[in-house]
């Protein structure tokens, strides 16, 4: 298990970097991130085959802490005409293994900072507040606890916790198999309603918008937004549908571009490729051609 301090990991040092404008190259965002701290590496992230730029990058501070500073220097500001999208790269924080928590129905105000000091006592080495990709939250977020006493503990105390006239809920963060999961029960003799049709856009016209279907429930937007930029173009929203009641994904989502062009060859390198362990399903979005 990593190390602890002040509440951070080490090895939490790595930042995702999105939204960069497609002619910045690592001096340029090295240059402009170095007055945080000490940059150690800087990868804008291409394509193999053309060299172009997907419109992100990792870029990996000496400590946490510098890494930390950073995310509030220039998460949102202004770079080559861009607006920064910054945080602590997802995959480096999964590698350190521990128990994940589900925190639901948070208030729209709650940042990372509160969600971290309202588990404290638990000693966190992540809390998070997931958000769209405009930074707006969705009102739930994920704490990462050293191991499942921890989580049980954490559990117990702060499941229906209120905040802002909101209890909260707390729980271990393990998405349900819908294949596996038994069927509602029903009274006696009542027929049973048939399943809600999932949206299916078949005849939609070209437009901007695509819809994703058959995404694995752990794919969030940067996921689908990461895959999308292999296309070629960089889109600009990629935003995985969630319950409002559950906070839990849907299975798909909405991937929009600058223009048709650009979802059309999308759309065509895209359907069938695999995210996340799953073949996605790609096709114009209908309720944006209406």
């Amino acid at each position: 298990m990593a190390a602890y301090a002040g509440g951070s990991v080490a090895g939490s040092n790595t930042l995702f970097v999105g939204n960069l404008a497609w002619a910045t190259t690592d001096d340029d965002l090295r240059e402009f991130m170095q007055t945080a701290g000490t940059v150690m590496s800087v990868q804008v992230q291409t394509h193999a085959d053309t060299g172009r730029s997907k419109g992100w990058a990792l870029v990996e501070y000496a400590t946490p802490d510098e890494a930390n500073f950073a995310i509030q220097q220039f998460n949102g500001k202004e770079f080559n005409g861009r607006d920064l999208n910054i945080r602590v790269d997802r995959s480096e924080i999964e590698k350190l293994g521990g128990v994940s928590l589900f925190v639901g129905n948070l208030p729209w105000s709650v940042k990372d900072a509160e969600l971290r000091t309202l588990f404290a006592a638990f000693n966190p080495f992540d809390a998070h507040v997931k958000t769209f990709q405009s930074g707006r939250s969705r009102g739930f977020g994920l704490v990462r606890v050293a191991d499942e006493v921890t989580a049980r503990q954490a559990i117990e105390s702060l499941s229906g916790h209120t905040i802002e006239d909101r209890a909260i809920e707390v729980r271990e963060d393990r998405p349900r198999n819908p294949d596996s999961a038994p069927a509602p029960r029903r009274a006696r003799n009542q027929a049973a309603k048939p399943a809600p049709k999932p949206r299916q856009p078949i005849s939609a016209d070209p437009n901007p918008t695509l819809y994703v279907s058959n995404l694995d429930w752990n794919t969030t937007d940067d996921d689908l937004f990461k895959h999308f930029c292999t296309s070629g173009s960089q889109p600009l929203s990629a935003n995985v549908r969630m319950s409002d009641r559950s906070g839990r994904s849907k299975g798909w989502g909405l991937v929009t571009f600058p223009s048709v062009e650009d979802a059309e060859r999308a759309k065509d390198q895209l359907n069938k490729t695999d995210l996340d362990g799953r073949p996605i399903s790609v096709r114009f979005d209908g309720k944006s051609s209406e």
